[in-house]
């Protein structure tokens, strides 16, 4: 009797160990066809897309930028719906209406630079706040201002200040806002390097849904760690090629350059921080007062405004963190 419940629980133990390892493997051969890097997207001049009433995702809609620190851009002349949101993008890939190549001194210019937040995520162009605090600008002052979006979600800081270098006539930029969120430190995460599909020292399975050490959703948020809360910024996953563009010293370094910029062109800089619920981190708050760099935040303002209205959300959804129309609106406010 002992001897036929010992080959039963063998039996059983070996069943789901097969079990396990077949799923393993099926998980392995799903990532490794399912993956997408930056290999996968065209180098520069990908067609415009007009395509007004089609829903696509951002690999779609992004093309390889030839300068390595600018790393991707959205493909120009486009018009498509991205996150429930239709998007327009002019000549030079921004979610905004056509703009000079060369300012000139007769409007206020001012360049936004970010990421997601910026681009106005989930949201209709005439709700991004850049457009809000524009049309407001233009109606309750005597001078004309121009505010442009150059924001593309997935962005760091690194790449920002390198959209400004390369796309902007800075001697006709009045002032610059870089909206500093999160995940500035870190790299889009599907230019992280593949997992060893061939190792067998961990289960791709258990590190897909390990905080500390999760596979990356390619295309998709930047993996948040919840223990931490914050945004994983693993060297070891990031190619060599872009490890000058994530951690706190590239950040510093970017800003330096900004720094730089900013004297010789001589344009303000301000640094906004849209986290509603927290401070900016005290590294840039450090920076800032460095780079003699203008800090605006929003936690103040919101937490006045959700104190006289308490149904009020900042989210578009419990899902999704990125402002909602009323958060752009906060934000417009603030600036």
């Amino acid at each position: 009797m002992k001897r036929k419940t010992i080959f039963k629980i063998i039996t059983i133990a070996f069943g789901l160990f097969l079990g396990l390892l077949l799923a393993e493997v099926a998980y392995r051969i799903f990532h490794f066809i399912s993956y997408r890097d930056l290999k996968d997207i065209v180098i520069g001049n990908r067609p415009p897309i007009v395509s007004p009433n089609k829903e696509l995702i951002l690999g779609q809609v992004i093309q390889v930028s030839p300068n390595r620190r600018i790393v991707y851009e959205l493909i120009p002349s486009s018009r498509y719906r991205f996150q429930n949101a239709l998007v327009q993008t002019n000549s030079l890939g921004f979610r905004d209406r056509e703009y000079p190549l060369n300012l000139t001194k007769d409007k206020r210019k001012i360049v936004g630079l970010g990421d997601s937040v910026m681009f106005g995520w989930g949201v209709d162009e005439h709700d991004c706040y850049l457009t809000v605090m524009e049309d407001f600008l233009n109606q309750h002052d005597s001078a004309v201002f121009e505010v442009v979006n150059t924001g593309v979600p997935g962005y760091n800081t690194v790449m920002e200040v390198e959209t400004l270098k390369e796309k902007f006539d800075l001697n006709a930029v009045d002032m610059v806002i870089l909206n500093f969120v999160g995940n500035d430190l870190d790299l889009p995460n599907f230019i992280q390097k593949k997992p060893a599909y061939l190792g067998i020292k961990k289960s791709l399975i258990l590190q897909r849904f390990d905080d500390n050490d999760g596979l990356d959703k390619h295309l998709k948020a930047a993996p948040f760690n919840e223990k931490s809360r914050s945004y994983r910024q693993s060297m070891d996953k990031v190619p060599t090629e872009y490890r000058d563009m994530v951690g706190e010293a590239s950040f510093v370094a970017a800003m330096d350059t900004l720094k730089h910029l900013k004297d010789k062109y001589c344009f303000e800089v301000l640094i906004l921080s849209t986290d509603p619920d927290a401070p900016a981190p005290d590294f840039v708050r450090v920076n800032c007062d460095k780079f003699g760099f203008i800090l605006v935040e929003i936690m103040p303002k919101w937490r006045d405004y959700t104190s006289r209205n308490s149904e009020a959300t900042w989210s578009l959804s419990s899902n999704d963190k990125h402002p909602s129309v009323l958060g752009h609106k906060i934000i417009a406010t603030v600036l």
